[in-house]
């Protein structure tokens, strides 16, 4: 963490300046101060997410150990049961009590022997259940066995299910047990076996325990909610799930034994072991701030010792100010510029836009007298004059963004004569311009250049609109284009007033007019000219009026 250095200014003689004192500057350290605590406060806010985060985690862990385990019950209980029938249906225990009853005393010891042996050999296999008996039809106890210290032995029957002997299972604990009726042979002679056996619930709820379970304990109960095994008091468990950090339950799928099912395995585990993995960070994160502390102390006091330097501050400080001040003036002064240039730029525009407009409007109204007497030929020629200016505004767009960056504008090679006779017919149709006679000269072979058919078009528009409004009364516009020298030459001469000769030199400034408009449609015309490479020039016409003279080169603009 950086030191937070605090400045505060004296004069020379160790006085504080009017207006200042040291407790001013000591609040410079305050935003650094705020800094470091929010820094501090943001670490361990983070520890605390990530201890959040470790303890979720843990618990999502832990509930798919659960439902892990309650499969692996499930698993176990599907197991004893088909061992279960097996047994019951092996030789040992095929009419057992027959064999049992006989007059031989060899072939019932024989008997007795084998089934007594099949049952512990089948206790020995599955540790879960605590005792099993084997009942004829009459539910008389044939052979019984269970175990004591963990070991299976025979236990003594008094011939009718009831055991001589007590079993390791504690009687205070509700059991579980299972009956398996085996049959075999026809209906008339029928000779059946029932198994019966009972499990130890606390065997079966130790069964498949992972090592890294022991901090956990579960308990297991019926459907009814009867708790029949816990291994709370195991040691190393976590104890009662009831009262620990995290308890998750899974179901336990039953069939066939005495607890209603399905059965539920609830197991709980407190979070110390899943935050024990953050708290050593914590600690080292504390022994952290201890050390932000002191540095900022240690900052205050540099700070303290620095209060000499700050006259030099003071005046850094103004000349600053100084600095900043003008910048600001020149950025407005910048600002104003732009919004000027901004301002011509969308005059020009709306110029140039406003004559494709009006004729648009002018095509539009003939195109419905040509509607109303019917002649549909006439109306489509005139909305082909609309799509004509709406090709032309389109293109004054793009001679805006032409004219940021000409060498952008696209060239292509063209014949200079439709370019002519498009603008001329689209003059020629405006009814305000009826009294005007019209004329054109046109070369009979290709006049081609390269250059934008739309920009060279919208000169030949401006020209020509500009002569037929030199004319308000009637006159003649007359359009001639011709090939000179290898060079398209194109005129376009008015009978109106003319220019006055001390007007003739700045007719194709920006902004200059003598009629009362914007006069920025000649200075476009002038500079779309050049950007093709040509050159535009102003005469006075025999007779009266003005000829407007544009000389282009057969290989369009040189472009470096």
């Amino acid at each position: 963490m950086t030191p937070c250095g605090i400045v505060i200014a004296v004069s020379e003689g160790g006085a504080i300046p009017e207006g200042r004192s040291p407790a001013r500057y000591l609040w410079l350290a305050i935003p650094a101060i705020l800094a470091v605590v929010a820094v501090n406060a943001a670490g361990i806010w983070a520890i605390a997410v990530a201890r959040r985060g470790v303890i979720e985690e843990s618990e999502r862990v832990f509930a798919l150990e659960v439902t892990t385990r309650a499969h692996s019950l499930e698993s176990l209980l599907a197991s004893t049961r088909a061992d279960l029938t097996f047994l019951a249906g092996s030789p040992a225990l095929f009419r057992l009590g027959e064999g049992l009853a006989s007059k031989d005393p060899r072939e019932a010891r024989w008997r007795r022997l084998g089934a007594e042996g099949a049952i512990l050999l089948f206790l020995r296999g599955h540790a879960e259940i605590s005792h099993l008996r084997i009942l004829d039809d009459d539910a008389a106890s044939l052979v019984e066995a269970g175990r004591r210290g963990g070991v299976p032995v025979l236990w003594l029957a008094n011939g009718r299910g009831t055991a001589s002997t007590g079993s390791d299972s504690p009687r205070n604990r509700p059991q579980v047990s299972g009956r398996l009726l085996f049959s075999a042979g026809p209906v008339a002679d029928r000779v059946s076996v029932t198994v019966e056996a009972d499990l130890d619930p606390l065997a079966l709820l130790g069964h498949d325990r992972t090592p890294d379970a022991s901090a956990s304990s579960c308990d297991l109960r019926d459907a009814a909610g009867v708790v029949f095994a816990s291994d709370a008091t195991r040691p190393g468990a976590a104890g009662d799930p009831a009262g620990a950090g995290h308890a998750t339950e899974a179901d336990v799928k039953t069939e066939g034994w005495s607890a209603p099912a399905p059965w539920i395995l609830r197991c709980a585990r407190g979070t110390e072991p899943a935050a024990a993995l953050v708290d050593p960070l914590a600690a080292r994160y504390r022994v952290t701030l201890i050390l932000n502390v002191a540095v900022m102390v240690l900052a205050l006091m540099l700070g303290l010792l620095a209060i000499h330097q700050a006259r030099r501050g003071e005046t850094l400080e103004v000349r600053a100010q100084e600095e900043a001040r003008t910048r600001e003036l020149e950025r407005q002064l910048f600002h104003a510029e732009r919004l000027s240039t901004v301002g011509r730029l969308a005059a020009g525009i709306a110029h140039e836009i406003n004559n494709p407009l009006e004729g648009m409007a002018n095509y539009l109204g003939l195109a419905r007298d040509d509607l109303s007497r019917g002649d549909a030929a006439s109306a489509e020629r005139r909305l082909g004059g609309v799509r004509e200016g709406l090709d032309r505004a389109a293109g004054v767009v793009r001679q805006v963004l032409a004219h940021a960056d000409p060498a952008t504008a696209p060239r292509v090679r063209l014949d200079l004569r439709p370019v002519v006779a498009q603008a001329l017919e689209f003059v020629r149709t405006r009814k305000e311009f009826a009294a005007i006679r019209f004329e054109s000269d046109l070369a009979p072979d290709p006049l081609e250049v390269q250059g934008s058919a739309t920009m060279l078009g919208q000169v030949f528009l401006n020209l020509l609109i500009n002569a037929c409004e030199a004319q308000p009364r009637g006159g003649e516009v007359v359009v001639r284009a011709r090939r000179e020298s290898g060079r398209a030459i194109v005129e376009i001469a008015d009978r109106g007033p003319g220019v006055a000769p001390e007007d003739v030199g700045r007719i194709f400034e920006p902004f200059f007019s003598t009629k009362q408009s914007t006069g920025l449609g000649l200075s476009i015309c002038h500079s779309i000219v050049g950007q093709h490479g040509g050159e535009i020039h102003l005469s006075r016409r025999e007779g009266g009026g003005t000829i407007f003279r544009i000389e282009l080169p057969p290989g369009g603009p040189h472009l470096g």
